[in-house]
C-alpha cells in the first residue's frame, strides 16, 4: 500500500520540459529548504545567465508541485537577492493553484520571471536559488460561488 501524497514536488516530464526549454539541458534539483526552520523552499536556476539593471528573465523551473485542495504554492524573491542586487519577482508574488499541478495545459510546470531593479548585474549559474516558493493554506467566503471550469493552461489561463 502507498503513502497518500500531501503536498511535494516533482520534476516535470522530460517531453514537457524539452518543450518549455527548447533545448537539451538537465533539470535543476527540486526545490528544497536550506535549514530545519526555513518556511520556504529555495527555487533553483535552470539556466546560467546575467542580468544587467532594468531586464528581466523568464526561467522555466521544471518542477511542478502537488498539495491539498485548500493549499496553494506561493513564490516570493529570495531576501539575499533583492537585498544584494534590487531584484524581485516580475508579478511580486506569485499564487500556484492546487489545480494547476498536472493540468492539460502544460503539467504544472512553474516559471519565475525576475526583474533587476537595481545598479548593479546580477550573475546566476545552473543550480544558483532564485527564488523562494511557500506552501499556504487558505480560506473561503460563506456562500462562496465559484464559476469556473477545469484548469487548461499556465499562467492566467483562469480567466480566458
Amino acid at each position: 500500500m502507498g503513502t497518500k501524497k500531501i503536498r511535494g514536488f516533482e520534476h516535470v516530464s522530460g517531453k514537457q520540459w524539452q518543450k518549455d526549454f527548447n533545448a537539451i539541458a538537465p533539470l535543476p534539483n527540486l526545490p528544497s529548504r536550506a535549514t530545519a526552520h526555513s518556511a520556504g523552499y529555495d527555487v533553483f536556476s535552470s539556466m546560467d545567465f546575467s542580468l544587467e539593471p532594468s531586464e528581466e528573465i523568464k526561467i522555466p523551473t521544471g518542477f511542478k508541485a502537488y498539495m491539498q485542495p485548500d493549499e496553494f504554492l506561493m513564490f516570493v524573491p529570495r531576501s539575499g537577492l533583492g537585498f544584494k542586487y534590487y531584484t524581485r519577482l516580475a508579478n511580486t508574488i506569485g499564487v500556484g493553484d492546487s489545480d494547476y499541478y498536472n493540468n492539460d495545459g502544460n503539467e504544472g510546470h512553474y516559471w519565475v520571471k525576475i526583474r533587476n531593479e537595481g545598479d548593479k548585474t546580477l550573475q546566476v549559474k545552473f543550480g544558483d536559488a532564485i527564488a523562494q516558493a511557500v506552501f499556504q493554506k487558505y480560506l473561503i467566503v460563506d456562500n462562496d460561488d465559484f464559476s469556473g471550469e477545469k484548469r487548461v493552461g499556465g499562467f492566467g489561463s483562469t480567466n480566458k
